[in-house]
Order: C-alpha cells, then sequence, then structure tokens
C-alpha cells in the first residue's frame, strides 16, 4: 500500500519534542525557519558565543530540508560555464570553491557531532537525457578542467552499463565530490548539535510581526510569545510567507515531487545504480534518483506548483518516468510519495544578504541546496559577527522581485509546458 508520507519521515531517527514559545524572550539574533539554512546559522552563531533563538513555524526540517532527495552535489542550479559568462571567470572560480567547501562543511559537521545520517561520498551522475545533451556535457568538462582545474569523466553511451543499467539515457559524467545523505536525519542532527551549543528551538511557533525599534533592537511576535533580539535572519526560503513582501515577491516556490520503492535486494540495486551515486539527469524537467541505505530507490521530478487536484496524475507520471529508466522494476511496490517546494530566484542562483533595515536572509537554492544552505548559514553567522563586512561571491546588496509576482504560479505552469515540450523536441 502506498502511503502519502515521506519516506524520510517514516525512516527518521527518534525526534526531540520541542516547545512553543510563550512569553517574552531574548538573546542575540533570533532566527525564522528551521531548516538547513536556519540551523546552521544558530550552529555556526553558537560556536562563535552568540545567543539564538530558532522560530519554525511547523516542526524541524518541515520543509525542503526534510523532504529533498539528499543529493549533496557540487557546483549549483545552472553550469559554471554559464556563471563565468555572467559574473566572470574570478566570480564563477569562487562560487565553484564555495560549493566544493559546502559539501566538505555538511561532512565535517556529520563526522564532529557523529549524526547518523547515512552520509555517503560515492559521486554524482549526470545523466544525458539526448545526445547534444552529452555534448555539451563534454564541453563543461572541458571548460571545468581548464578554467577551474577540476576534473569530471564522461561516460559515453557504449559505457553506461558501468553506471547505470539503462538504456533511456545517452552517457553522462561523474562528479567524484559529490555525496548523499539521510536529509531529515541530518538536519535533526544539526539541530541538537546547535542546542548542544546553546541554542533554544522553538516549534509550531509561527512569526507573525518583525519590527525594528529606534534602539536597534528587533522585536519578532508570535501568536504565543515575542523575543527581542540584536539581529534577524529570515531563512524561509521557499515557505516564505507575507512577513517581508520584498523577500517573499523575490521567491518563487515549485513544487517537487518524491516516490519509493519497498526495499529491493542488495543484488538488484547495486546492478541498477553501479557506485551508489546521486543521480540526476539533464532535462529541463529533470529526473533525480538514488539508492538509500535500506536499498529502495527513492525517484524525484517536477510536480505541480499551483494545484493539488492532479496529484494522483504528477505521481502517477513519475511513476512511470521511473519505469522508463528501469522497466525491470514493474512489479516492485511504491511505498511512500511525498512532496516539497524548492525556492527559486530570478537568476537561479542562492541570494545572500542583508535588507536596508538590518534583516539578514538567504534564499534560492533552487534544488541544489542540501549543502549550499549549511554554507549559506555559516556565511550569514560571519556577516552577523563582523558587523556585515564579509565578501562572499554570493552576497547580494538587495533583492530583486520577480515581476507581476502574484501570477507566479500561472507563470511556472506555462513555463513547465514550455519545459516539457522543449524536452520532447531536443535531440
Amino acid at each position: 500500500m502506498t502511503t502519502y508520507r515521506s519516506m524520510w519521515a517514516a525512516t527518521a531517527n527518534k525526534r526531540k519534542e520541542r516547545p512553543v514559545l510563550q512569553g517574552r524572550a531574548s538573546c542575540d539574533v533570533v532566527i525564522i525557519g528551521g531548516g538547513f539554512t536556519g540551523l546552521s546559522t544558530a550552529y555556526h552563531l553558537q560556536q562563535n558565543g552568540c545567543q539564538t533563538i530558532v522560530l519554525e513555524k511547523e516542526s524541524a526540517a518541515f520543509g525542503a530540508s526534510g523532504r529533498n532527495g539528499g543529493e549533496v552535489l557540487t557546483g549549483f542550479a545552472i553550469p559554471m560555464s554559464k556563471i563565468a559568462k555572467s559574473k566572470g571567470i574570478k566570480t564563477a572560480k569562487q562560487m565553484f570553491r564555495l560549493s566544493l567547501d559546502a559539501v566538505d562543511l555538511v561532512e565535517a559537521i556529520i563526522h564532529k557531532h557523529r549524526i547518523k545520517c547515512d552520509f555517503k561520498k560515492s559521486g554524482a551522475f549526470i545523466a544525458a537525457a539526448k545526445p547534444s545533451h552529452l555534448e555539451s556535457l563534454k564541453k563543461e568538462q572541458e571548460i571545468l578542467q581548464r578554467d577551474f582545474n577540476y576534473p569530471v569523466k564522461i561516460i559515453e553511451k557504449k559505457d553506461l552499463e558501468t553506471e547505470l543499467r539503462t538504456s533511456y539515457y545517452c552517457g553522462g559524467s561523474v562528479d567524484e565530490n559529490s555525496a548523499h545523505f539521510h536529509p531529515l536525519n541530518y538536519a535533526l542532527g544539526l539541530a541538537e548539535a546547535a542546542e548542544v551549543l546553546g541554542a533554544s528551538i522553538y516549534e509550531h511557533s509561527e512569526v507573525l510581526k518583525i519590527h525594528h525599534t529606534a534602539n536597534r533592537k528587533v522585536v519578532v511576535t508570535t501568536d504565543r510569545g515575542q523575543v527581542t533580539a540584536r539581529a534577524v535572519v529570515i531563512a524561509t526560503n521557499a515557505y516564505s510567507g507575507p512577513l517581508n513582501r520584498n523577500i517573499q515577491k523575490s521567491v518563487v516556490p515549485v513544487e517537487s515531487i518524491m516516490i519509493a520503492t519497498e526495499p529491493l535486494s542488495e543484488e538488484l540495486m547495486e546492478s541498477l545504480i553501479k557506485k551508489n551515486r546521486a543521480v540526476y539527469d539533464t532535462k529541463h524537467l529533470l529526473f533525480y534518483f538514488r539508492r538509500t541505505a535500506d536499498n529502495r530507490l527513492a525517484f524525484g521530478g517536477s510536480g505541480s506548483s499551483y494545484s493539488k487536484q492532479d496529484w494522483e496524475k504528477r505521481y502517477a507520471n513519475l511513476h512511470r518516468g521511473m519505469l522508463d529508466v528501469f522497466p525491470e522494476l514493474k512489479n516492485v511496490r511504491i511505498e511512500y510519495q511525498w512532496g516539497g517546494k524548492v525556492g527559486f530566484a530570478r537568476e537561479r542562483l542562492p541570494q545572500l544578504g542583508q535588507l536596508d533595515d538590518g534583516t539578514h536572509f538567504a534564499f534560492g537554492f533552487a534544488g541544489h541546496g542540501a549543502a549550499l544552505t549549511t554554507m549559506a548559514g555559516k556565511l550569514i553567522a560571519e556577516s552577523i559577527i563582523n558587523g556585515g563586512d564579509v565578501t562572499s561571491p554570493l552576497r547580494k546588496e538587495s533583492v530583486r522581485p520577480f515581476p507581476f509576482f502574484s501570477q507566479h504560479a500561472k507563470a511556472v505552469g506555462i513555463m513547465k509546458l514550455y519545459y516539457q515540450w522543449l524536452d520532447r523536441v531536443s535531440r
């Protein structure tokens, strides 16, 4: 029987019960949002002696941090060659180095605090959906080697069996420095690590209002309590509401959905994904998939951004996509299906910075945030500790709201139809 529940939630470590904020409290920094970014911000601030309070509307890692595919990837949602063209090679190199450091940071935190989250640094395979996509991957390989001194390996169609047992793809490329993990267990471990350092995390404590006072304090109000602090961080990403209109209008939430099979045999899983890599493909509406620690296939793709009425159809389409890739799984039972929101900024790159009123923010990881969000928290913490005097290639002096934001759901729906057409006609 298929369960409409996240597989990660069903297989999570024991979750700690956390209180609701009640009454008045004070701290150095109040953080809104209990996902990877918010928890990492609290963790790194506490390491430097800053007292933090995290306010989460639901429970820790309720959003994308606890629902994503668990693919801890280097780079960004768009190729480094395009970033180099738009931002210059110097900035592009800094950004790429930051992405590599982000994966290392996640690994270091996991090892330091002995977080049980099945972290495996077994690399990523980027699967070419069309012959032209493989040629693009080859060009990207040349640029990464020449300009970034970073090696990736091209896998030709004839050698695809060394990575995947499928005829669906036309080859691909291998990045050895990527990883995968149980995302919810990592988030829960990160939360506990922050608490050990002295952070306070309140769940089911939705922030209703932020007020900046004349004496340079910030007062954050929930339905049952109030926090006074020296600084505030908004780390709500795709789940941003009207709390700050500029941030809300600068990040578009797009649904992504996943399914997970029943546990499969070790032999079958090793034959399908030969080297236990995190896999994603090159389509505009891409598939991403991987093996889990209990030998399930977790398989994800595009969901609906505007309606919940067609969820059944979306999951059925995703299941068909899984069978297109691995037809031998035709008689395998799907045990879990779930979805979540991915946050996109206008340039499809992470946005970090500080608003004119002093509010710190981070959003827009575009489905590539399992590592970058932890790094974002570290960068925000450094900015607060150093009074904003931090140089980062991701830092923004202002946010860029989407035009006609109120119609973003319809616009995303139209874009998805366009991308479906591109995926069909490209060769």
